[in-house]
């Protein structure tokens, strides 16, 4: 189970380390406006990934009658699918505490067993649209990497891993994060999760999982590009007739995740017989060390390698023939 992370020192090493890896074209003097609000600061585009983002100190203040909301780090984020301009409207404020087990704000510093530290959010959502409640963001994103957390005072909860702090594909997580939090604050339906994979067992690992998210849109991506999809509203609806895809994910090759893909693909192709094309996507270093016993399987093997922060796959086009 994951523990937010209460010490100062160890929040502030973890902020430093997530203002290092976010990537993105700096513009100054842009005016930030929000409900309440704005300052003029330096932002940071991440063109790729359509967001800019700040980090802005935020002094300790009052929130209502007796109440004060204590100094935090503020991550500001913006959505952005074209170059800022002087004068941009926050997307949302990812709010981190100093230290300690503040649940006043929504930004959460995680940590799990082996010490790998994540960007992580409670799920509570201001500035939303009216009718909406703070929680519904939950509902929202339910296919999103939700986590058990156990606070420092024993207290426990549930919260969003945004991103793990060490991965190459932070930004585009991040990126990923702010559009839906877009989407929910215009009243857009939620996304549909694709369906593309079979549902073999939850994964152990919150870095998996955020990658897992990414190799399926991916995916998604590429099947789309190839035609296969009759419509948005039913993914396999296939023209012709050739045998649906069904696919199971294998992300970080640990030998429990690779046996329940296997058992899953395999009980699908017993069960749908020749109505399914049952399709392994595996990383390539993963093929590299077991392609040979993977040959074997009576199923294709489509291997995926990194290319940047989006999944490249070797193999589709003949898993597919």
């Amino acid at each position: 189970m994951l523990r937010a992370v209460g010490e100062p020192r160890r929040i502030d090493r973890a902020i430093r380390r997530l203002q290092g890896a976010l990537k993105g074209v700096p513009a100054r003097a842009v005016r930030l406006t929000w409900r309440g609000g704005e300052l003029v600061t330096t932002i940071h585009w991440a063109r790729d990934d359509h967001f800019w983002w700040a980090f802005e100190p935020r002094a300790a203040r009052e929130s209502g009658p007796g109440k004060t909301t204590g100094a935090r780090h503020a991550l500001l984020l913006g959505h952005a699918a074209h170059p800022p301009t002087r004068r941009e409207s926050i997307t949302c404020e990812i709010n981190l505490p100093l230290g300690g087990a503040d649940r006043k704000v929504a930004g959460i510093i995680a940590a799990d067993a082996e010490g790998m530290l994540y960007l992580a959010h409670s799920g509570r959502m201001g500035g939303a649209r009216t009718g909406q409640r703070k929680a519904g963001f939950r509902d929202f994103l339910a296919d999103g990497v939700w986590r058990p957390l156990v606070w420092p005072d024993g207290g426990e909860s549930e919260a969003l891993i945004v991103a793990p702090l060490d991965s190459p594909r932070l930004t585009r997580l991040l990126g990923q994060f702010v559009d839906s939090v877009r989407r929910y604050k215009s009243g857009e339906a939620p996304v549909a999760r694709t369906g593309l994979c079979v549902e073999a067992a939850p994964v152990d690992s919150a870095t998996a999982a955020c990658d897992r998210r990414l190799v399926d849109g991916a995916l998604h991506e590429e099947l789309v590009k190839r035609g296969l999809f009759g419509g948005a509203a039913d993914l396999f609806s296939l023209r012709g007739e050739r045998p649906q895809p069904l696919f199971a994910l294998v992300v970080d090759g640990r030998p429990e995740e690779l046996a329940l893909a296997v058992g899953a693909l395999s009980l699908a192709q017993a069960r749908g017989g020749r109505d399914v094309r049952t399709i392994l996507i595996a990383s390539a270093a993963l093929l590299a060390r077991d392609g040979a016993a993977l040959q074997t399987l009576p199923f294709a093997c489509v291997s995926f390698r990194w290319r940047g922060a989006r999944a490249i796959f070797d193999g589709l086009d003949d898993a597919l023939a």
